[in-house]
């Protein structure tokens, strides 16, 4: 598979997917610059596409577990429901990203750019975001379960009904909102939880609703 009419060279995939569908969809996108990726509900596994150029991507729903993304381009990209389980995310540029329900289980997101992505109701139950950047991002009813979030930078980021239980938040700095579930049942919210950021090593504090 090392024939491509393709005129965005010179990137190329590291390794192709393993599924004849993927590899189709790959081709007609490195074919033709003027359209994005259209690759919904796409299986994408086995694939290393790192450094892929996916801006405006259409991703949504396909597989991507396991797949080797580091510094790819997901700006703009549709990637609800999309599944990056286990996926390797190093660097990668989400910005503005629409994620809405997607799975970031066990993913690595070191140093991910995620600035003003939507992420409600997605999954990043035991990933690693350290130094990440989350930015005005929006990640209401996400579930960060064990998640390491060390490091990261946040800027009016709204964890509204976000699950932080048993997440590690030290050297996080900036601004969220709130409220935010922080031990099962327990939701906290203004000073309460500026103080469990504070008890944890996170220089965070906690917009008030009246104040946006």
């Amino acid at each position: 598979m090392t024939e491509s009419s393709s005129t965005r060279d010179p990137w190329q995939p590291l390794r192709w997917p393993d599924a004849p569908e993927a590899v189709a969809a790959l081709r007609r996108w490195l074919a033709d610059p003027e359209q994005p990726l259209y690759a919904m509900d796409v299986d994408l596994r086995g694939a290393d596409l790192s450094g892929g150029p996916f801006v405006d991507g259409w991703l949504s729903r396909a597989n991507l577990a396991d797949a080797v993304l580091r510094g790819i381009e997901l700006w703009g990209a549709h990637c609800e429901g999309t599944r990056f389980i286990r996926a390797n995310l190093v660097d990668a540029d989400l910005v503005r990203a629409v994620l809405h329900e997607a799975s970031f289980v066990r993913a690595s997101l070191i140093g991910a750019n995620l600035t003003k992505a939507d992420a409600m109701d997605a999954r990043f139950t035991e990933a690693d975001l350290r130094r990440a950047n989350l930015g005005d991002a929006i990640f209401n009813g996400a579930d960060f379960t064990r998640a390491d979030l060390s490091g990261t930078s946040v800027v009016t980021t709204s964890f509204r009904d976000a699950v932080l239980v048993d997440a590690t938040v030290s050297g996080m700095t900036g601004t969220v909102l709130g409220p935010t579930e922080v031990v099962p049942g327990l939701k906290l919210d203004g000073a309460e939880l500026e103080q469990w950021f504070g008890a944890r090593g996170a220089a965070v504090s906690v917009l008030r609703t009246e104040s946006v």
